[in-house]
């Protein structure tokens, strides 16, 4: 019984073996084509920066060579699971091949066979998600080595079972420790915000204000708008703050609940509500309602703001649900974006209304100004993306 256990088992490895033959052409051909596009994305982010840096600045230029720089970055990264992608392949044959030639040693190379196996079908799920043929036959090869393995682990006694079952648990816990998404593609803005957005809004007026350079670097944004307002009657002050990130997965630093209170602000009250779009049929959007009060010896006005996130066209007031919905869409390489939208009218010294209620001044002139912005931004800047929307 043990020597045909043992026959058996030599089959299913050499079988496994040659499946990982496959993986190792495969993977090898994937690595190449990632590092190719990796080398393209460095070298458009070096031409778009060279344009934008020459001459008058071109806000779409240097939102597209901050995003092709992202993008050649998150491209080095994956690139590296592809090398060792290359490497488990190896090592796998290595390991299933020698246990099959060595009676001695066969257990422990059967069951270290099991590792490099598990690591190429994790590596291969995401890039199948997108649909791409060479990366779901990667995944299917994947998948039929694993199978094929099966057979192999059948054969070995109960200890190196259990090793090879702790090796297994070790080796996802490392992956996904490591592991990054692949990069989503960036997808820029139909038009800049900073060179067509309109100044003149309903019952406003106002220009764009450059943040410091410092405060941009932080901000992370591939562009963004700064609107400072003024109303028509001059009376009270308002401001539109924009940013657009081309690749989702970006990270989202700036929240106007941590801004705000380093500027010296207090959040002394904030909700969620749903609100109607009036200008778009049946849209309706959550909205972050914030209320701020200047700190003791700080010379500014309260601030009521309406703020939300916009991934890929879905729309949420959470910070976290927007980086989940930015990471957890870039797994199918879809190309999505994240864009962060506040509207902020400031109080006037003598209003005693509750700014909060739906009714007063300051909150009905910032209703305003959101439903004009968002159809704009819908209509006219974002990109359309069809079915793959959120991320």
């Amino acid at each position: 019984m043990q020597a045909a256990g043992a026959i058996k088992g030599k089959g299913w490895a050499l079988a496994a073996s040659g499946m990982l033959a496959a993986a190792l052409v495969l993977v090898a051909c994937i690595a190449f084509s990632d590092a190719r596009a990796a080398t393209r994305a460095e070298s458009e982010a070096v031409t778009l920066a060279k344009k934008a840096d020459s001459g008058s600045p071109d806000a779409d230029r240097k939102s597209a060579a901050n995003g092709a720089h992202r993008r050649a970055a998150m491209l080095r990264r994956q690139l590296n699971f592809g090398y060792g992608a290359v490497v488990a392949a190896v090592v796998g044959m290595v390991a299933l091949v020698g246990g099959t030639l060595s009676e001695k040693h066969r257990a422990w190379c059967w069951g270290a066979g099991a590792l490099p196996i598990l690591y190429l079908v994790l590596y291969a799920v995401p890039g199948a998600m997108s649909g791409a043929p060479w990366p779901v036959v990667g995944l299917v090869v994947s998948l039929v080595s694993a199978g094929a393995y099966v057979g192999v682990v059948r054969q070995l006694g109960h200890r190196a079972q259990y090793a090879t079952s702790l090796g297994a648990l070790a080796t996802i816990g490392l992956f996904f420790q490591v592991w990054e998404p692949p990069p989503p593609k960036p997808v820029p803005l139909v038009k800049s915000l900073v060179e067509h957005f309109p100044r003149t809004l309903v019952g406003w007026r106002g220009m764009h204000g450059v943040l410091d350079k410092a405060v941009e670097e932080q901000l992370g944004a591939d562009e963004y708008l700064n609107l400072q307002l003024k109303s028509a009657e001059g009376d009270r002050d308002g401001g539109v703050f924009i940013t657009y990130n081309a690749n989702a997965m970006s990270n989202v630093p700036h929240v106007p609940w941590v801004c705000m209170t380093q500027a010296g602000f207090i959040k002394k009250r904030q909700d969620t509500r749903d609100i109607v779009i009036t200008g778009m049929k049946g849209k309706e959007i959550p909205v972050n309602v914030l209320y701020f009060e200047p700190k003791p010896g700080v010379n500014r006005p309260p601030a009521l703001m309406l703020q939300y996130f916009n991934v890929g066209g879905r729309y949420t007031t959470s910070r976290e649900l927007a980086r989940f919905l930015g990471t957890t869409g870039s797994l199918g390489q879809q190309g999505s974006y994240l864009s962060q939208t506040q509207v902020t009218v400031w109080l006037k010294p003598d209003e005693t209304e509750d700014p909060m209620a739906k009714d007063s001044p300051v909150y009905r002139q910032a209703l305003v100004l959101l439903n004009e912005i968002v159809p704009l931004l819908e209509k006219e800047y974002y990109p359309d993306l069809g079915g793959a929307q959120g991320g």
